[in-house]
């Protein structure tokens, strides 16, 4: 049986469309396995990967461990006008989240991965993002542009960006090294069935839905985790296949894609 797609939802082999979430569905469990997408629980570490289990969250921890590291290493910094999380810097940490699917696959076609796959070490995406009003507090953005970009301009880039906010260069500098030594763990492990790509997310926060607090920029680092599998699947090896304008929709309909990969 061929992968199909329904409900913006890319389910993988042999599985039935009749299976997966209905088109309100935002997220299932975060175990590639595991389709269940009621009484999600959020990790406590990273605060971004959702299990509906105990069981769950254990299985994937191989997997999810490297990013976990990551967003804990790097914790949100607290907004001097509010004392808590910026505003801006939360919506875009939720959006991350919600939208990881639909920045799986849109990567891979976006970067060419089934033709090229080299292409993950040579290039990256870089994402801009404008705020908006929306009910679900993971949908506060409207996507403005997702450019794939050389990777050393999307390094020089996101370096430059957070050399300009109070992190500096050097937290920059420290994370692009801690995501070669993540991509390098990963690849080992999985025996070169899994990577990271590079996605940059800036949001800008500007216009008439601009959102409370003292940043005016936002960037997130985002290592988008890539399966083979999903790679070589029917539904992204089209050549028809628009994937910046399936990307504007997913984000426009608030209708996240959700990648499975058995």
């Amino acid at each position: 049986m061929q992968p199909t797609f329904k409900y913006g939802v890319i389910a993988a082999e042999g599985d039935s469309a009749d299976v997966v979430p209905n088109a309100w569905t935002t997220r299932v469990c975060d175990l590639p396995d595991c389709k269940n997408y009621k009484n999600l629980s959020t990790c406590n570490r990273c605060k971004t990967a959702r299990y509906c289990s105990k069981e769950c969250q254990k299985a994937d921890w191989p997997h999810h461990k490297a990013y976990c590291k990551m967003v804990k290493d790097f914790p949100p910094e607290k907004d001097p006008q509010t004392g808590g999380e910026p505003p801006l810097q939360r919506h875009l940490r939720l959006w991350t989240s919600r939208f990881n699917g639909s920045l799986v696959c849109a990567t891979i076609v976006a970067l060419d991965l089934h033709r090229h796959p080299d292409n993950i070490d040579n290039f990256g995406l870089v994402v801009t993002l404008h705020p908006r009003p929306h009910k679900e507090a993971g949908s506060r953005f409207k996507l403005i542009s997702a450019v794939v970009t050389p990777m050393e301009e999307v390094m020089t880039k996101f370096v430059l960006l957070l050399g300009s906010q109070s992190q500096g260069l050097e937290h920059g500098i420290n994370l692009m090294r801690l995501h070669k030594q993540h991509r390098d763990e990963l690849k080992a492990k999985t025996k070169g069935m899994e990577d990271y790509a590079t996605v940059i997310v800036v949001a800008t926060n500007t216009g008439d839905n601009a959102l409370p607090g003292g940043l005016q920029t936002e960037i997130r680092f985002k290592p988008i985790g890539i399966h083979k599998k999903l790679v070589g699947s029917a539904q992204l090896t089209d050549p028809t296949l628009d994937w910046y304008s399936s990307l504007m929709i997913q984000v426009e309909r608030d209708l996240p894609n959700q990648a499975i990969v058995r």
